[in-house]
């Protein structure tokens, strides 16, 4: 039988809600399968299976969050006998043994074991209490201490102090997701029916509830207009307005705009035979050189300092059906033209595949979006923080110029660069937007 973990995902993630099962007990899976998918702190990411065979039991239900590096699933013959479940802790909640090792675990009284996780010796402050389970433990009036822990090395999770008992007043048992969208619904929790782990609410009964007409609507007649709809939020969605909130509220932006003659640049394009560059590609390329040039843009705030990004993380705004999302071109002032652009389409592929890590969308030093494939002549981002600037593209569209006196027609393009005050001030945002067009309008690539 063999042991499918929660994947850690990049050194940030320690824990994560699993969303999504793609196969169900029974079925067949084969190594790099996708089996099922997770919600980080950031986005949801697709993880495959690493073992052949017959999913045999899943251990770790939808709507429940847990550690990395946690057996949330066992694969195995379709014959073959399960081991003993109570090994992997309450309701599935389970911590990972090594695999090389699994008599460590086997053997293992459960009174010592019981003994071990309640030990005083647990860390000062609660070390091996969850967040979560700390505050449901609180809400409930419950020491934590005093639990049995089903996480990795006996830390205590939300569900032991759920399982527990001792719900606060007028609250049900419920996953996190399913609190989240019963929140955004304004729907009391007493009319929606447990289906989970002894009674928890789900996200799916949530769903279910949310979908069902209204017990008089088949008595009332059909409205003949369409009344507001509440849509809950999506983790991502959730995720993007904390942030694009706090972005706005705590760094003073401001804007500088300037129009880009792009006909060097779409000819350069045109010649181009060993490999395909968009416009995207060729202003990514153009940012990349300028902010080496302009350390002091590829910044951020610290509180007490500046902090010069060093090398240029170039963030890619990806629009996706259920939000945004910002993989990292890494060390982008280091590669060529065709290695950039080999890099945008890999990321952006992933992106849209729903296969990205935290690795892939963390420690960007500045971004570029662009709404230009969408029609857009001109538009102002939101900074993307821990960044100090970002840069907004719109679509590149023939204009009547004046050149030398004469009437042209040519390809122009506006760049808006919103800034952080904090850290770059106008001078210098129009010094940068000066080299940047520079670079674009001499094709230097």
């Amino acid at each position: 039988m063999q042991e499918i973990l929660l994947p850690k995902m990049g050194n940030s993630v320690e824990e994560a809600e699993i969303v999504k099962w793609f196969k169900q007990e029974g079925d067949a899976v084969e190594l790099g399968d996708p089996l099922f998918s997770i919600q980080t702190d950031k986005a949801e990411v697709e993880c495959e299976s690493t073992a052949s065979g017959i999913l045999r039991k899943i251990l770790v239900p939808e709507g429940v969050e847990v550690p990395v590096l946690t057996v949330v699933a066992l694969v195995g013959g379709a014959d073959e006998a399960l081991p003993d479940l109570a090994c992997y802790g309450k309701g599935g909640a389970v911590s990972a043994a090594p695999l090389s090792e699994p008599a460590a675990v086997a053997p293992a009284a459960p009174a010592p074991a019981a003994t071990t996780s309640v030990s005083p010796t647990a860390p000062a402050g609660g070390a091996s209490v969850s967040p979560r389970a700390r505050k449901a433990a609180a809400e409930r009036g419950i020491d934590p201490a005093t639990l049995a822990g089903s996480g990795v090395g006996g830390r205590v999770m939300e569900t032991d102090v759920l399982a527990a008992g001792g719900a606060p007043a007028g609250s049900a048992k419920m996953t996190p997701t399913a609190r989240r969208m019963i929140e955004n619904a304004g729907i009391p929790s007493s009319v929606i029916q447990g289906t989970g782990i002894g009674g928890k609410v789900t996200k799916d009964d949530v769903s279910r509830a949310l979908a069902a007409p209204p017990a008089a609507a088949s008595a009332a007649p059909a409205p003949d207009g369409v009344g507001p709809r509440r849509v809950p939020l999506t983790p991502m969605r959730r995720i993007i307005a904390e942030r694009m909130s706090a972005s706005k509220y705590s760094a003073p932006h401001y804007y500088v705009t300037v129009e880009v003659d792009m006909q060097a640049a779409k000819e350069f394009r045109g010649r181009l035979k060993a490999f395909k560059a968009s416009y995207n590609d060729l202003v990514l390329f153009a940012t990349a050189r300028a902010l080496r040039e302009f350390p002091n843009v590829n910044a951020r705030w610290a509180g007490d300092a500046i902090e010069e990004g060093g090398d240029v993380n170039l963030g890619m705004a990806v629009a996706l059906p259920a939000g945004l999302m910002v993989p990292v071109i890494r060390q982008a002032q280091l590669l060529s033209l065709e290695g950039l652009c080999a890099a945008s389409k890999a990321l952006a592929e992933k992106a849209q595949s729903g296969k990205l890590l935290p690795d892939d969308y963390q420690g960007n030093t500045f971004t570029v979006s662009n709404l230009g494939a969408f029609g857009v002549d001109h538009f102002t981002a939101i900074i993307n923080q821990p960044d100090s600037a970002i840069l907004a593209i719109g679509q590149m569209k023939d204009r009547v110029v004046v050149i030398d006196g004469g009437m042209h027609i040519r390809p122009i393009m506006k760049l808006t660069l919103s800034s952080d005050h904090r850290v770059i001030d106008g001078a210098m945002a129009a010094k940068f937007m000066g080299r940047l067009r520079e670079i674009l309008e001499e094709a230097a690539f």
